[in-house]
């Protein structure tokens, strides 16, 4: 990855795409469940990166990542190009605690804890494994629940959930394939109405950027597509980048033609001077039939 590929990695809004993308696989509990995103702690900086709250705690959510949910689930998310580290996971342990102190209303019975990451977090099973001697069950393709800790904890690898249920965060990454694009076109028609997608487009949209183009090249793009990328201004962005690159080809074709131009006139000084083509042709680098054709009459 070359440092332009790098900056833009960083620049995507990855939380906010993880919020839509988690509320639309939430979405038939919308009315169940509120969203805060980076929820503060402190009257600081200090804060978590999202706070799910059940407004009733008889709600039972039935899907594969929302099992241990009980009344305030903490998710702390970790974003492709980021890892799940060992002292991550004991910050977000901490920040669960501080949550619970500082919270009135808030009962260290009725809290959970899920990290979402699309890296494997080997390092940190090892550790809950062997370090602090947890059972860590696969309970479902990618979610991963620590049995027997003091509160319910899950480590929700995307990169192997089921497709069934779980395709909004399966495809919020910077590998999106073809097939995966068709998808985004029935799931904008099919959500597009009840929720607001422009923040998980944004960013899949951002992070693929090579796909779209590529597929854009070769006339392959959907009409759907093209609508979603005017719709969110990606379209504007791709044509003032493609007169940006055309003017930069201008100049480099302009130096190019400029530096060849000043080659021929000292090619053309040395002829003038008596110097063999010979001799013209290894000081300038131009071929021998081009030196012909421009100095011999």
């Amino acid at each position: 990855m070359d440092d332009t590929e790098s900056k833009n990695n960083k620049d995507i809004q990855w939380h906010p795409a993880f919020v839509v993308a988690l509320q639309a696989l939430l979405i038939d509990y919308k009315d169940d469940l509120d969203y805060k995103l980076e929820h503060p702690l402190t009257t600081g900086s200090l804060s978590i990166d999202m706070l799910v709250v059940k407004k009733r705690p008889d709600v039972v959510i039935k899907r594969q990542i929302a099992e241990i949910f009980r009344l305030d689930n903490i998710i702390e998310y970790k974003s492709p190009t980021d890892y799940l580290s060992v002292k991550e996971f004991h910050k977000s342990f901490a920040r669960l605690h501080l949550y619970a102190a500082l919270t009135e209303e808030a009962d260290i019975t009725g809290l959970t804890l899920s990290f979402v990451s699309a890296s494997y977090p080997r390092e940190l099973f090892r550790h809950l494994r062997e370090k602090l001697g947890y059972v860590v069950e696969e309970r479902h393709p990618g979610v991963f629940v620590v049995a027997d800790a003091m509160i319910p904890i899950q480590i929700i690898h995307t990169v192997k959930l089921s497709e069934e249920e779980n395709l909004w965060l399966r495809n919020l990454n910077d590998k999106l394939s073809e097939e995966n694009l068709l998808w985004v076109h029935g799931a904008e028609r099919k959500y597009g109405s009840l929720l607001d997608l422009t923040a998980w487009l944004q960013a899949v949209f951002a992070a693929n950027q090579e796909l779209l183009k590529i597929m854009e090249d070769k006339r392959m793009l959907t009409v759907e597509t093209c609508e979603i990328i005017e719709r969110i201004g990606w379209g504007e962005k791709w044509r003032q980048e493609g007169r940006q690159e055309g003017r930069q080809e201008g100049r480099q074709e302009g130096r190019q033609e400029g530096r060849q131009e000043g080659r021929l006139e000292d090619a053309q000084a040395m002829f003038a001077e008596g110097d063999s083509l010979e001799k013209i042709a290894r000081i300038t680098k131009f071929p021998m039939d081009t030196l012909k054709e421009r100095l011999v009459r």
